[in-house]
């Protein structure tokens, strides 16, 4: 039994990407609520950390498989008082126990966003990096 978890959390913590691919988008912590839940079936996965044009990173109370495409809906509430959803595809690059907590984190790259995803990214960023 333990052999099974450790293989299974070596699993779902294995991060192929450089270091380099990691760091390819500036990153901006959150100091408003970004909540994100699957689409179809609406289940909260947890509250964004920091994000990116490129991903996000987000702290839940599962342990998300790494390597899944999943078609995701954030919720936004900037400190502006502007609220808005944001449909998008994002791919699970990595997932783990957060060091801090008895929840998970994992790291999402964003696949295929429409011109309205990025916009609405690009607002997100500038709010936090303004």
């Amino acid at each position: 039994m333990a052999e099974e978890n450790e293989t299974e959390q070596n699993w779902a913590i294995e991060d192929d990407w450089s270091e380099e691919n990691r760091r390819q988008y500036e990153r901006y912590s959150t100091n408003f609520y970004l909540y994100v839940y699957e689409q179809h079936e609406g289940r909260f996965l947890g509250h964004v950390v920091d994000i990116s044009m490129g991903g996000l990173r987000l702290l839940g109370s599962d342990l998300l498989c790494a390597g899944e495409m999943m078609l995701l809906r954030m919720d936004i509430s900037l400190e502006s008082g502007r609220h808005e959803s944001c449909e998008f595809q994002a791919r699970a690059v990595w997932s783990g126990q957060d060091e801090d907590s008895e929840l998970y984190i994992a790291g999402f790259e964003f696949l295929n966003l429409s011109e309205q995803g990025e916009e609405i990214l690009q607002n997100i960023i500038a709010e936090l990096g303004g």
